[in-house]
């Protein structure tokens, strides 16, 4: 075996990245500004000796409300590392990385600190690691404004995804994102209430009107599980909002939300058939992407897709965005979820190829609408015990 040498930094990374000078190497952020959340990357170098002298930074940010929400630095070289905070970031966004330069890098972590600052509330851990950022002197005009903001959002492609855009900007009070989508003002007051809220269904109807065409809107939304249906009208000119009217509003129960929101539910269970430790590594080695959450009786993995085009649909849900659930429970088994039949046979073929006989197939499901939460949220040991249950309530 190689002897390894190791060297300690007296002080740790914040006092070594503190006191060193950083020469800018390259940056990029996403381009999913129009989500609500994106994040920036910024490589930085410099000398320290007998020490990897780089610096990479990954900033997620909150544009509707929080700013600068998490931060994750890595110092050296270990790609490995790298790529699995960058995927850690990124991987639920969507989104494409645009490249940045280092003036309009500085811009955003400033602009979005005092974000932050301003609500009360306070820079995330490891900000010691980004405080020389904050300390440089940058100032933009508002040419360079506006084209970075192009930068950071997506090009629209169909009148319905600017359409859900804007709804899902507008019902969250993002008046910088509204006025991009706009041709004009757009008031937010004109909503039917001050708080953010969010959208969670879209229905797009295209209205012909003695020539001139506009789009009847259907949208839910929701703040703190308290829904409401709004009706509006859109009109369009060259992929931008030319004027907009709320036509009705009012509340509806939970029970209401939860018929507009149903769809089918299509599950796929495995008996695990090696220790539960390997298969759950072989998942997130698979899915790398995923967001990972311990749950009381198991682990899961949330895949993402690698676009937001659900967005360009004149039927838009907030989590049509997932591509797949996957659940190693503790009691031995692999649940996969996905809401096509087309997306879970692809995930079928995709554990087949990579874990092979250390999963057996037992049973595939298709529900009508979403069950798969009540069962990791009850106490089942086998997804047959949650079935049989499902039975004897509808009996």
């Amino acid at each position: 075996m190689k002897d390894i040498k190791l060297k300690v930094i007296k002080g740790g990374l914040h006092q070594t990245v503190q006191k060193t000078n950083k020469v800018f190497s390259n940056a990029y952020a996403t381009n999913t500004r129009l989500m609500g959340v994106f994040v920036v990357y910024i490589h930085w170098g410099f000398d320290i000796p007998d020490l990897d002298s780089n610096l990479h930074q990954f900033f997620y940010i909150d544009a509707e409300e929080f700013g600068i929400e998490s931060y994750r630095g890595v110092l050296g070289n270990d790609f490995d590392i790298i790529y699995d905070v960058e995927q850690s970031m990124i991987g639920g966004l969507g989104g494409s990385k645009v490249d940045l330069t280092e003036k309009e890098a500085v811009y955003l972590v400033q602009k979005y600190a005092d974000m932050t600052k301003s609500n009360g509330s306070h820079l995330p851990p490891g900000r010691e690691e980004f405080l020389f950022i904050l300390s440089k002197s940058v100032s933009m005009t508002l040419l360079e404004e506006n084209a970075l903001l192009n930068k950071l959002c997506v090009r629209m492609e169909t009148n319905e995804q600017v359409i859900n855009y804007f709804l899902m900007r507008f019902f969250a009070k993002d008046t910088e994102a509204i006025k991009f989508l706009s041709t004009k003002p757009v008031s937010i007051s004109s909503a039917p209430n001050k708080l953010s809220e969010t959208l969670c269904k879209n229905t797009i109807e295209i209205y012909d009107n003695a020539g001139s065409t506009s789009y009847l809107c259907e949208s839910l939304i929701e703040n703190n599980n308290r829904y409401q249906l709004i009706l509006s009208e859109i009109y369009l000119d060259a992929k931008r909002v030319a004027s907009f009217h709320i036509r009705s509003s009012f509340f509806i129960s939970t029970t209401e939300a939860a018929m507009l929101l149903g769809r089918p539910e299509y599950i796929t269970v495995y008996d695990i058939t090696i220790d539960l430790k390997d298969v759950r590594k072989a998942v997130g080695k698979l899915y790398s992407g995923a967001l990972h959450k311990n749950q009381e009786n198991g682990y899961l993995f949330l895949q993402f897709k690698s676009n937001n085009d659900h967005l360009k649909e004149a039927v838009y849900r907030l989590n049509d965005d997932i591509r797949g659930i996957f659940y190693v429970t503790e009691y031995g088994q692999l649940i996969a979820v996905s809401y096509s039949v087309s997306s879970i046979g692809r995930i079928e073929k995709e554990l087949l190829m990579s874990l092979g006989p250390a999963i057996m197939l037992i049973a595939k499901y298709e529900f009508k609408e979403s069950v798969f939460y009540e069962f990791v949220q009850g106490d089942f040991s086998e997804f047959s015990e949650f079935i049989d249950y499902l039975n004897e309530t509808d009996s």
